[in-house]
């Protein structure tokens, strides 16, 4: 069967299966199938399935919004398609959308991964008249369909073809710019970028956030928010500052560019075995996403991504996403691993602001991974250690730019370079 009629298949009806709390025994799923299905998506308990020839498509929810996943009946993972708003289409396909399509309404919006590849597919509707475009991350229109009469059914297929691997290889190549901290950011361990430019900083045993202005190539300000401490990761959302110690402590700084700003501590309760190092702010859900150094024995070969509600201010019990260790490139550089998890440990997790996948760090291995919001990993990138010695802090900048920060030696300076490479 050739991919590219996937697009025509998912829109046919297909033999409609449902499950709750992974009760499988009286459903015609393959046991390839419901094995990768739990072990891509290990908290999900409701799902119901579609049996399109000889794929099955499983639809469920995840913080309240339509997820698909496609596979084939070996088990494999052919694509996963997420609901999202529109206002985190890339711009180039916004602008697009108000040139050409003016006149219809955006009635859903989906980001569809399949592999490496990464493309959005949008029903507009105008009176009876529906609408799927599909554009890839460039903003290019790879397909177009419509019905006049009846709603196009929705769709987590793909009209690309699969790529061979589901992990590239990737070069960041030569920074664009350097930046070299002064002494007190040696040890340098987060870094924000911040709306006016500048760039917030934490250390790994010092209780304040530093702001680092990039033109000046100095810091202009120095927030106190707790004593010595093992401070990992920083996340700016609003007025607000976060700051992650490594034992899943949180730091909430509020109106931390005030002259008097309020801090208040959320304790975490995670295995000793953790040691939490990434922290990115999710807009989308409004939440924290934290990501450990460490493991927990409990899921096994993944590892897992978790969440602070800053709407509960409380920490999710299950991982929002766990991420597979048997797809992880082994490492041929770095320290020698000591377990199965160490082929991965983060040291800096962020959201690219257009795409929405996470980008990670792994100051150990010397790598950068772009990994997808079901924990599929489409990109490694490996890091030149003699540029970033130890890469501790990632961010993004206004214009999509990205910044990573690395500690220096004992007698070195900690560093900051941007890259302008879109992996």
């Amino acid at each position: 069967m050739k991919h590219t009629h996937l697009w025509a298949m998912a829109l046919m009806t297909g033999t409609i299966l449902s499950s709750c709390d992974h009760d499988w025994s009286a459903r015609n799923v393959p046991d390839a199938v419901k094995v990768k299905f739990v072990e891509s998506y290990p908290t999900i308990k409701r799902v119901e399935w579609d049996r399109v020839d000889s794929l099955y498509e499983a639809e469920f929810k995840i913080s309240g919004r339509e997820r698909k996943a496609l596979f084939g009946e070996d088990g494999t993972l052919l694509s996963y398609t997420e609901e999202i708003e529109e206002q985190y289409l890339p711009k180039r396909i916004a602008a697009q959308l108000q040139q050409e399509f003016k006149s219809y309404k955006i009635d859903e919006v989906h980001r569809v991964q399949e592999g490496s590849l990464t493309s959005f597919v949008i029903e507009l509707e105008k009176g009876t008249r529906d609408i799927w475009l599909r554009f890839n991350e460039k903003g290019e229109l790879l397909d177009r369909s419509s019905n006049a009469a009846t709603p196009i059914r929705k769709q987590s297929a793909s009209l690309l073809p699969l790529s061979s691997s589901a992990t590239t290889t990737d070069d960041l190549g030569t920074p664009e710019l350097r930046w070299d901290l002064p002494p007190v950011l040696r040890e340098v361990s987060g870094i924000g970028m911040l709306p006016d430019g500048n760039m917030a900083c934490v250390q790994d045993e010092v209780g304040t956030i530093f702001i680092y202005n990039l033109d000046q190539k100095a810091i202009s300000q120095e927030i106190p928010f707790a004593g010595p401490g093992d401070y990992e990761g920083i996340a700016v959302a609003g007025e607000n500052a976060y700051i992650v110690r490594s034992d899943g402590t949180l730091f909430e700084v509020v109106g931390f560019r005030n002259t008097k700003p309020t801090v208040q501590v959320y304790e975490a309760s995670f295995p000793a075995t953790i040691n939490i190092e990434g922290l990115a702010y999710d807009q989308e859900h409004n939440q924290l996403l934290l990501a450990p150094k460490g493991y927990d024995p409990k899921l096994k070969a993944q590892k897992g991504i978790y969440a602070f509600s800053l709407d509960s201010k409380k920490f999710l019990p299950q991982p929002v996403t766990s991420i597979s260790l048997d797809q992880v490139q082994t490492p041929t550089k770095g320290k020698k691993q000591k377990s199965g998890y160490d082929v991965l440990q983060p040291s800096s997790l962020e959201l690219h602001p257009t795409s929405g996948e996470f980008y990670m760090l792994d100051a150990v291995n010397n790598r950068l991974y772009v990994i997808s919001r079901e924990g599929q990993i489409s990109k490694t990138v490996d890091l030149d250690k003699k540029m970033l010695r130890q890469a501790e802090g990632l961010t993004f900048g206004q214009d999509g730019a990205l910044y990573i920060a690395s500690e220096g030696s004992k007698k070195g300076k900690g560093v900051i370079h941007r890259y302008n490479n879109r992996l």
